[in-house]
């Protein structure tokens, strides 16, 4: 009786195991970043060198990073652009060839966030242009950004929304040096990462309080992005 009674034991000890592996893995499927995009905004024209750390796998980027300077090792991506920057925002790469911002999007786990907002089809994009001033874009990039995730909302009729980055900003890192290969550290960095999911006018979902911005000075650099989970 007693030896029965210990393999029921093991029998549910490995049970209750494959469970929790079950509920975690779920937590953390990997998800696409999708469109992270990266101002910058020096205090005059300069070369800077952008170099992206990154724990998931690099999917479409524009412009395409030095070739010399992709690599992926052990689940983490790294990758390079320089660029002449200057204080408008405009980027110009060694051709000649302008941009408003770098590109990338990517594969990357990623757990569901616990606190946001239910936002129904009809007030998408009042919200994001409410949410998205409160965070500290400008007029150009909440407009970059509602373009792209307004109609993402609004393909269903009520969606869970939070801005909660930090679990994106743990997995994507940036570093920026000048032309000498001095490093720079931007004087504001903001940076804004959206999760969405379907939900319906009943979901409840715990409020959440949105972190005011530091104010735009010296050396500014602006990322948003986000991801839909299904």
């Amino acid at each position: 009786m007693k030896r029965i009674l210990q393999v029921l034991l093991v029998v549910v000890a490995l049970c209750a195991a494959v469970v929790l592996f079950l509920v975690v893995s779920h937590a953390m499927e990997d998800q696409r970043a999708y469109k992270p995009v990266l101002y910058l905004y020096p205090e005059q024209e300069q070369a800077v060198t952008v170099a992206l750390d990154l724990e998931g796998t690099l999917d479409t980027v524009y412009p395409a990073p030095a070739p010399d300077q992709a690599a992926s090792v052990d689940g983490r991506t790294r990758a390079s652009w320089t660029v002449d920057a200057a204080p408008d925002g405009t980027l110009t790469d060694a051709s000649g060839r302008e941009y408003p911002s770098l590109f990338w999007d990517a594969t990357m786990a990623l757990p569901e966030p616990d606190s946001g907002f239910v936002v129904s089809r009809d007030e998408a994009v009042p919200f994001l242009e409410d949410k998205l001033a409160q965070l500290g874009l400008s007029d150009r990039e909440a407009a970059d950004f509602i373009t792209y995730w307004a109609p993402r909302i609004r393909s269903h009729e009520y969606t869970f929304v939070s801005f909660d980055a930090s679990a994106y900003t743990q997995r994507a890192s940036y570093g920026f040096t000048d032309a000498s290969g001095e490093q720079i550290v931007p004087d504001t960095f903001i940076r804004v990462f959206m999760t969405i999911r379907e939900a319906d006018a009943s979901t409840a979902v715990q409020p959440q309080t949105l972190t005011p911005p530091p104010p735009r000075a010296g050396f500014t650099a602006v990322e948003w992005g986000g991801t839909e989970q299904l």
